[in-house]
């Protein structure tokens, strides 16, 4: 299955010049990828998850940096965002700015998410994604809450609405760097990552509040993330439907009635994409289960839960169908290789 990531040419124009004046080549990096520097001309990329995904791994590589993603994220201040920058420019309160960031982080790179919640110091911005990111987990991380970051210390015109920042990953050696760009304590292999937020600052009134223009810019966003859903073929709408709902997978008729088609009209659009909803849960629970089984952090009987089947016997018989093995040897073999 062909998962797609969508986010501006921008921030890879900006990790090709940081590839390259660390001594890679990002040229190469993008040929192994099976892309070319030209695709980069565009102002906004559709690639499939896994070319990403080597790309990352690419520029990792050929930088030899472990810490890319902390240095990719230093070079993304609030002006490269577009539109969602300019409306969080503009917010009202900081509060304001967190909920545009939670609905209209689409607009800037599909297939993360973020999630307030509450917490003890305050208020928890979780960063999730919608499926394993394997090695790209920490350049992600890192280079998105920078950002994040760097809006939130615009705005407020300081440094200290962020409190803390936590990854539910270890990074090797760069602990130091993280807690110097982002200028708060850096808790590595939390239980989560994200942002923690003052509770104190959410609600008093920001000094570049411009009430019409962050309406004005709201509305931008909700029509470039209505854009993005219309362009998406049926397949990959209903891809990521499914994916944003682990753990309980939706019935046809679920998913008939979010999209408001019904189940002959649904299969008939999907039959023209040349798939249909089977072969697209199938492919999404055989994707899942292989990048979570590489990840090495779901144990078996819960990923099987995780994928929604009700017990393990049939997940075996699913995973022995996908890898001709059953999930216990793939994994044996993943650290066989490892």
């Amino acid at each position: 299955m062909s998962l797609t990531i969508v986010l501006p040419s921008l921030y890879l124009q900006q990790l090709g010049e940081l590839v390259d004046s660390l001594g890679g080549d990002f040229d190469r990096c993008l040929a192994a990828a099976g892309l070319q520097r030209s695709q980069l001309d565009t102002a906004l990329l559709r690639l499939p998850w896994r070319a990403f995904q080597q790309l990352v791994e690419q520029s990792l590589s050929h930088s030899g940096r472990a810490d890319l993603g902390l240095l990719l994220g230093e070079r993304l201040p609030v002006q490269t965002h577009g539109v969602l920058g300019y409306a969080a420019m503009n917010a009202t309160t900081l509060r304001d700015a967190i909920d545009l960031l939670v609905t209209f982080l689409r607009v800037r790179i599909t297939l993360l998410a973020l999630t307030p919640e509450p917490h003890a110091d305050g208020l928890r911005l979780q960063l999730t994604a919608a499926v394993p990111l394997g090695a790209t987990e920490r350049f992600l991380a890192e280079a998105v809450l920078l950002a994040i970051k760097h809006i939130f210390d615009f705005i407020t015109r300081d440094h200290d609405a962020v409190t803390a920042v936590a990854f539910d990953c270890a990074a090797p050696d760069n602990l130091a760097l993280a807690q110097t760009l982002f200028r708060v304590p850096v808790h590595d292999q939390a239980s989560w990552t994200g942002l923690v937020l003052d509770r104190s600052r959410l609600d008093v009134p920001l000094r570049l509040a411009d009430p019409m223009a962050f309406e004005s810019a709201q509305a931008l966003c909700r029509q470039t993330l209505e854009q993005l859903s219309a362009d998406d073929r049926l397949g990959q709408r209903i891809r990521r439907y499914l994916l944003e709902r682990q753990g309980r997978f939706p019935t046809l008729e679920e998913v008939c009635r979010q999209l408001h088609m019904t189940p002959r009209t649904l299969h008939r659009h999907l039959a023209a994409e040349g798939t249909s909803f089977k072969q697209l849960s199938d492919d999404l629970r055989h994707m899942l289960a292989v990048e979570h089984l590489r990840s090495g952090r779901v144990p078996l009987q819960e990923l099987a839960y995780l994928l929604g089947y009700s017990d393990m016997a049939n997940f075996r018989r699913a995973f022995r169908r996908w890898e001709g093995v059953p999930p216990s040897e793939f994994l044996a073999a993943l650290q066989r290789d490892s």
